[in-house]
């Protein structure tokens, strides 16, 4: 496996900066939006679909601990 120095890396600092920037902004609105979501959905509901979410990344991560293994 060839490695690379970190002399042969070239950053581009404005894009990574506004990549960033851009990913905070995401991360803000994700927040409000799930904040609103909690506010006007009952516990019972989001609790529901974020249990939902939790088992399936869980069989998925199962399945590939499976799939390795063989």
């Amino acid at each position: 496996m060839a490695t690379m120095k970190s002399e042969e890396i070239k950053i581009n600092l404005k894009e990574l900066r506004e990549f960033k920037k851009k990913n905070f902004e995401e991360r803000l609105r994700f927040i409000d939006f799930w904040a609103e979501y909690i506010k006007n959905h009952s516990d019972e509901d989001w609790s529901r679909q974020q249990n939902m979410l939790i088992n399936s990344q869980l069989k998925s991560a199962r399945e590939i601990k499976v799939e390795r293994a063989e």
